[in-house]
């Protein structure tokens, strides 16, 4: 009578069928994840399952900027005047550059603050601390050329004395450069800043973004005392409403969600370009869903089996 058992030589062909089932499990799995079919996993949920992977969190630096320089609103803009108006918490340079090429300019910057302060390019006035001050900056006509250029019409420099650069740390910002265009017969776009660079004591020259953000506020909490008074209109979420946006995305630079929205959605809710990373713009508990992503392995894994 012959036995029915199992012997060694059939043990290979089990692991060979269980891997080839483990195998088409994982597939499957894979297959209805890609093909959006509903009802399968995730049903019950309150929440949107995210299309794909959460976005990568760019992790950004404070730097304190001791300047501000701003165009005066509603003001015309010509050779005849610029007005503007320049505030400073430390001593300080400041020059105007006419005409200034472009080659020169970026060689000039990239240099130290000694080499930037002794540039013959540039003639720096001394000013000492101050609040906002309007000033009004003038030249003759210049005659640039039609488009593309190679000067911009004017960059003004504000940079840190020498003397209070002693105890600076390395990302302390030593001078704020602002490119403005001047509109004229040969370059009809609208006159304004075109840019604007910061120079830091680490020899790092970056250029400012401006961030979009979203212009939905809501009141203060009932029971805030005087001490909250300033935070009684904050801006919000523009998809729930509720809580206080916390996220900027990148590229398009929008501010408008918060830390709990932002894992719902793979494009921007107001101009609908797709979201490569992130950055947050204010101090809050990081989410369970970003301390999860610290671990790229598991969260591949997690969004695999939509689980969170």
């Amino acid at each position: 009578m012959g036995s029915t058992g199992l012997t060694l030589a059939d043990l290979p062909n089990i692991f060979i069928m269980i891997g080839a089932l483990v195998a088409l499990f994982v597939m499957l799995v894979i297959l209805l994840r890609n093909m959006e079919v509903i009802g399968i996993v995730g049903e019950g949920r309150e929440d949107t399952w995210p299309r794909t992977m959460q976005p990568p969190r760019l992790l950004m630096q404070r730097v304190h900027i001791p300047f501000t320089f701003k165009l005066l609103e509603n003001e015309p803009i010509g050779y005849n005047g610029v007005r503007c108006c320049v505030s400073s918490t430390v001593r300080y340079w400041h020059a105007s550059w006419w005409g200034a090429p472009v080659r020169d300019l970026h060689q000039t910057l990239w240099g130290t603050l000694p080499e930037i302060l002794a540039s013959s390019n540039l003639n720096f006035s001394r000013s000492s601390s101050h609040g906002e001050k309007e000033m009004k900056l003038s030249s003759e006509p210049l005659q640039l050329g039609p488009p593309p250029r190679t000067c911009y019409p004017l960059v003004v420099i504000l940079a840190r004395d020498q003397r209070d650069t002693a105890e600076l740390r390395p990302d302390d910002t030593v001078a704020l450069v602002t490119v403005v265009h001047i509109r004229d017969d040969q370059c009809p776009l609208p006159s304004g800043i075109i840019a604007q660079y910061l120079k830091q004591a680490n020899g790092h020259l970056s250029c400012l973004k401006q961030l979009y953000v979203s212009g939905e506020s809501g009141d203060a909490c009932e029971g805030e005392g005087e001490a909250g008074g300033g935070y009684a209109r904050e801006a919000l979420c523009c998809v729930c409403a509720a809580a206080p946006l916390s996220r900027a995305l990148l590229p398009c630079r929008h501010a408008c969600l918060c830390a709990r929205c932002l894992p719902k959605l793979d494009k921007c809710p107001i101009c609908r370009s797709v979201i490569t990373s992130y950055f947050c713009i204010r101090n809050e508990e990081e989410p369970l869903s970003e301390l999860k992503q610290n671990f790229p392995l598991n969260r591949r894994l997690l969004n695999l089996f939509h689980y969170h």
